[in-house]
């Protein structure tokens, strides 16, 4: 149970991130509309000038992270946080400085193993598991909605959000714990309990939000590197590139 109200809190904090990405994400759209001035962007001196519609492929890596001081938004204490690297695709159409991308993306996400402990109920006399995780990853395939803000032609601010779904594989799973101290040392296996690595009931489908903030590096009009952080339901760094059509 706790695992599951940590990923559910979670869950509802990216929500409210994804609120504020849109918001601001219709800000400057309509920002874009109202400019009237119908000008085209000028070509980057030295560089071959694109087409107005471009088709994009790349690759990202992604290092996702649930720090240990963030789960004890909803933990009473944890062992640590819950983090590993990803890797993804994307594919995305870009037209002037606004970019549509669909994501596929795979992350085992490694979960400290050790003592959980309820929140609000300290030990001893707490709800305590002993958590593992079992090969507990997610592939996630998602639509985001982009923008970029030039600093100059080679360099821009890239922000936006959008959502997806993630289809989780493995298992997270505990253990309960009898605990006679308030020191997590204490506790051991409840041969009696109703848990004996028993693995958690976790949806087997969730919903993924981002809320996604970056820079974009063209060292050509075809060439981007895109060097980003934020959250896809779960916090993330991560670096990607690849090659305008």
């Amino acid at each position: 149970m706790l695992f599951r109200l940590a990923l559910r809190g979670i869950a509802i904090a990216a929500t409210s991130a994804l609120t504020l990405a849109v918001a601001a994400g219709s800000a400057s759209a309509q920002a874009a509309l109202d400019d009237d001035s119908g000008g085209e962007p000028p070509a980057v001196p030295g560089l071959l000038e694109g087409p107005k519609t471009n088709i994009g492929v790349g690759i990202r890596l992604r290092n996702v992270r649930i720090p240990e001081g963030m789960l004890e938004w909803f933990i009473e204490d944890v062992p640590g946080g819950v983090s590993n690297i990803g890797i993804g695709a994307e594919l995305s159409r870009r037209k002037g400085e606004f970019e549509v991308s669909f994501g596929v993306e795979y992350e085992k996400l490694s979960v400290t193993p050790g003592i959980w402990i309820e929140k609000d109920k300290p030990l001893p006399g707490a709800t305590a598991d002993d958590v593992r995780d079992d090969g507990f990853g997610w592939v996630t395939a998602e639509l985001s909605f982009m923008y970029h803000t030039p600093i100059v032609p080679q360099l821009a601010v890239r922000y936006g959000g959008g959502a997806g779904l993630g289809i989780l594989m493995g298992d997270v799973r505990r253990t309960d714990q009898i605990c006679t101290t308030s020191s997590t040392d204490s506790c051991m296996d409840d041969t009696t309990g109703e848990n004996q690595d028993t693995a958690y009931d976790l949806p087997p489908v969730m919903l993924v939000v981002n809320a996604i903030i970056g820079l974009q590096i063209r060292p050509t009009n075809e060439m981007f590197i895109n060097v980003e952080t934020g959250i896809r339901t779960v916090p993330f760094f991560g670096v990607g590139g690849g090659y305008y059509f």
